[in-house]
């Protein structure tokens, strides 16, 4: 958008001062003193002497180009942090996979892991309208935490999240991005030790009028599986040059702290808003004069923007910054719907948006309206195909379900298939059971649906749906929407192949009688009989 590009490319600031304060708990400068000989003595944290494993995960906002300084520079820092014990990876659309950065430091294993989260893409609006890109961002991100892939030759930690202290920082967009990703694994079950949103900034339509689209971002929420959460923002209010400088919001249950716009506005970025992740560095490495590879923090920086020091506030209460211990007092967060994000995200389609479907794997077709707000994908010759991004598939008994319908007549030997392809672009498998007719499509939409093979559960893959034309020639139309890939609740699999068929009648007609805790005691009375018999009917599936 223009806008935002003037805004990137041209340092202009925001003169106006809001009048915001820094709230922070006093303290003396003896103790400052005092603390920063100890910190300095004692720098490296407890994990990196062998306490818990983290994993520590940086996302930046709005980018029209490459993003890798400033947040490179700040995972560097925080390996620093850690002793120099870890490393640094990063994720980018285009390859699938977390490469190392060697360049950022660390020691090479895994005590201390930083993930770069590029979503440059889908930030910038540079396909497709951007109408919820950041919660497609943050549905891939989850996938690639929970079932990570490395590039070729790199070995990396299987399990990112488990038994490890976990934190995510945002900035601006990224904000929301975390934010969606931690909902996905809130509804996994997933703990997260810490949440950090620095200057949130969803673009949402209401703020920095008059340059204030609606993209349909969500105000990140601090989930119920966070143990700790705080939020560093600042406000300028809108206009013609301050609503340029993107403003931060207050979020409700974390710690928030209001930093001074006039205090920023100091020393370093033209744009405050920027300064707000500079201000969240210089927390980290607490150097004299540390840079971000973007800005450094001056001495005339360290005296406005952290005036009684700056050692009880932000990264400080991280498990790495080694006060954690020390976090004030939040309320709890709040718990997501169970259907509030989906795994194949944005299968209807919203406003003609298409991103669920570009970048991170992702490949678009041709996204139509049908009108009255109703938007469907259509496959012909000319796109035959459409690519959902990498997603986690669930690890239970799913399938995929879409409305399909034929458009005209068209070739009579096309087909309707679906394919899901694995970690590294492995070759994708065609799903035998996934092949429809194109002839045998009616006019009108109809619901089909495939089961997801055991191979593919539980893990990150991208799904592929196409017409399959003979000779590679596609003469047809086909329609889809509301495509989703939902977990089946199957009463009566007793073989686990997500069926119910005469193989688990088999299996329970073996275990007839007294059977305490067996499987085919689908009544849970201790007996299976002919109760049991009628539940395992009751959901036959052939």
């Amino acid at each position: 958008m223009f806008w935002y590009r003037i805004a990137m490319l041209f340092g202009m600031g925001s003169p106006v001062d809001s009048g915001l304060t820094w709230f922070r708990s006093p303290m003396t400068w003896m103790t400052v003193c005092f603390a920063t000989l100890t910190s300095l003595a004692t720098s490296s944290s407890a994990a990196a002497f062998g306490g818990q494993p983290t994993t520590t995960v940086i996302t930046h906002g709005y980018s029209s180009g490459s993003k890798g300084i400033w947040v490179e520079s700040m995972a560097s820092a925080i390996i620093e942090r850690g002793g120099g014990i870890g490393t640094v990876y990063r994720y980018t659309g285009d390859t699938g996979v977390w490469s190392k950065v060697p360049e950022a430091g660390g020691d090479g294993s895994d005590q201390n892991v930083v993930l770069i989260f590029n979503w440059v893409p889908e930030s910038a609006s540079v396909t497709g309208p951007n109408w919820r890109y950041t919660q497609a961002a943050g549905d891939v991100l989850s996938a690639m935490l929970r079932d990570p892939s490395y590039e070729v030759g790199s070995v990396g930690p299987v399990d990112l999240l488990g038994n490890r202290a976990v934190h995510f920082i945002g900035h601006s967009r990224g904000a929301s991005v975390i934010s969606e990703a931690i909902r996905r694994l809130a509804l996994a079950g997933i703990e997260v030790d810490q949440m950090t949103t620095l200057d949130s900034h969803p673009v949402d339509g209401t703020l920095d009028a008059p340059y204030n689209p609606n993209w349909g971002d969500p105000t990140p929420v601090r989930w119920s599986n966070v143990a700790w959460a705080d939020n560093m923002w600042r406000a300028d209010g809108g206009g013609l040059i301050n609503g340029l400088d993107f403003d931060g919001i207050p979020l409700p249950n974390v710690n928030g702290v209001v930093l001074s716009e006039s205090a920023l506005n100091c020393c370093a970025n033209s744009f405050a808003h920027l300064d707000v992740h500079l201000w969240y560095h210089g927390t980290i490495d607490r150097a004299p004069n540390p840079s971000d590879g973007e800005q450094v923090i001056s001495n005339n920086a360290r005296s406005t923007w952290w005036p009684n020091g700056w050692l009880q506030t932000g990264y400080h209460f991280s498990i790495l910054g080694g006060g954690a211990a020390e976090r004030p007092a939040i309320p709890a967060g709040s718990a997501p719907p169970s259907d509030s994000a989906p795994v194949v995200f944005n299968g209807a389609f919203e406003q003609g948006t298409q991103a669920g479907w570009t970048a991170h794997g992702g490949m678009p077709s041709n996204i139509v309206s049908l009108g009255g707000g109703n938007w469907v994908a259509r496959l012909a010759a000319a796109a035959p195909q459409l690519v959902h991004n990498r997603a986690y598939l669930p690890a239970q008994c799913a399938q995929l379900s879409m409305k399909v319908r034929r458009i005209g007549t068209g070739a009579t030997d096309d087909v309707l298939r679906v394919s899901l392809q694995g970690h590294n672009d492995v070759e994708p498998v065609t799903l035998e059971s996934a092949a429809w007719d194109v002839a045998g499509l009616t006019s009108v939409f109809q619901t089909v649906s495939v089961l997801i093979p055991a191979e593919f559960r539980g893990r990150t893959s991208r799904v592929r749906i196409f017409i399959d034309g003979a000779g590679n020639a596609v003469g047809s139309t086909v329609e889809l929407d509301d495509i989703a890939i939902t977990a089946l609740n199957q009463p009566g699999d007793l073989n686990g192949d997500c069926r119910v068929n005469g193989a688990d009648l088999g299996a329970l007609l073996s275990s007839w009688g007294p059977c305490t805790g067996c499987a085919a005691d689908l009544t849970g009375d201790g007996v299976v009989g002919g109760a049991d018999l009628g539940a395992l009917l009751a959901h036959w599936t052939l």
